[in-house]
């Protein structure tokens, strides 16, 4: 099914809601799913009950981003792992991490090793992915060991690990080449990324009350409010919010209206000097305006705890907002910190990153 949020014209709606309501029905009476194509049988098993009614009720004119959860918070804050003390959260920036969603900037790298990385990135942006067969920012890090080796630096790992746990693994990074005059990307966020063809998440967390997946965005070239810097609706992690099909701003070729009162909260933006970064969940909302000023490079790397599978047992994912279908007999999960012992994942050993033409392990 193809869920791009556009509005439909109202008899196709109608067809759409009666089709909705009759899945409803099958998935609530455990009616068997092994004898249905694989398109109904993965939305049967992995749309809630509160997926089927929001699209139901609205008559598919409205529709949760993700699949949904609820934040609970920790009933004791503190840091998973100790580490080297210039790298160590203080217990005010856990807190805020939790509260809000985010927390940073914190210095990674000097502005010079980004200018001279930002040629890199450049002479890459139009050029065909070795991993994907076609154009794409995604995951540039399995052919460019400079960034894998930006991705392993201290500073960054050391921080994620007191959130997220000493064994971290790198399920998707991304480049983003915001030039100048680039529109504001809109409002959204993520939980376990149903919404890349919203029939399968991505990644699958033992336990969805939790943080099971952060990202870490690094500023290439100075972000701030007037070239499009990150900007955060905070506390908004604690659920999944619906989106109204169509509107005047985008998600890249997605057109929605994501329904929170913006007017009820501040909006933080985040000005990051070249060589920051910040620590994010995705379940916050977040966006970036537009850039009104010169290019605007930065690139991010998403973090899993290694007992967090990630696209198990799948050839490839279609990704509806970008436009193609991701063949993954070359992609993998690879180990950031620590250590894999659940080996959940298809996975590239991280010293092949270093060669930019990884090979793959297969799941256990």
């Amino acid at each position: 099914m193809n869920m791009n949020p556009k509005l439909r014209p109202l008899w196709k709606r109608l067809l759409l809601t009666v089709a909705a309501s009759g899945a409803l029905v099958y998935k609530a009476l455990h009616l068997p799913t092994s004898i249905l194509p694989r398109d109904l049988r993965s939305i049967l098993t992995n749309w809630e009950y509160e997926t089927f009614w929001m699209l139901i009720k609205s008559r598919f004119t409205k529709a949760y981003i993700d699949q949904p959860c609820y934040f609970k918070m920790p009933k004791v804050i503190e840091s998973k792992v100790d580490v080297a003390p210039e790298y160590r959260l203080s217990k005010q920036e856990l807190r805020d991490f939790y509260e809000q969603g985010f927390i940073g900037p914190f210095d990674a790298f000097t502005p010079a090793q980004m200018s001279d990385f930002k040629q890199d990135l450049e002479a890459r942006e139009n050029r065909l992915s070795e991993t994907y067969n076609f154009v794409t920012p995604r995951d540039q890090h399995f052919e460019m060991p400079r960034m894998w080796n930006y991705f392993k630096t201290p500073a960054i790992t050391e921080r994620l690990a007191q959130i997220l746990g000493p064994d971290l693994l790198v399920w998707r990074a991304q480049t983003f080449y915001k030039r100048q005059g680039a529109p504001a990307i809109q409002w959204h966020q993520a939980s376990t990324f149903l919404c890349e063809d919203y029939q399968d998440p991505a990644i699958y967390p033992v336990d969805r009350s939790e943080i099971f997946q952060v990202t870490v965005w690094i500023a290439v070239d100075d972000a701030t409010p007037d070239n499009g810097c990150m900007r955060f609706a905070p506390g908004t992690h604690n659920s999944i919010k619906p989106v109204k099909f169509g509107g005047r701003e985008g998600f890249f070729n997605a057109m929605y209206t994501l329904e929170f009162e913006q007017q009820a909260q501040p909006l933080i933006e985040v000005p990051v000097q070249a060589g920051q970064f910040i620590l994010f969940t995705e379940r916050c909302i977040h966006g970036s305006g537009p850039n009104l000023s010169g290019d605007r490079l930065a690139f991010n790397m998403r973090v899993i705890p290694t007992k967090v599978p990630a696209y198990p047992n799948k050839k490839y994912y279609r990704s509806i907002y970008q436009g193609g279908k991701y063949w993954l007999d070359k992609w993998g999960v690879a180990l950031l910190r620590g250590e894999d012992r659940y080996q959940l994942s298809r996975t590239i050993p991280p010293e092949d990153l270093e060669r930019s033409r990884p090979s793959i392990r297969q799941a256990a």
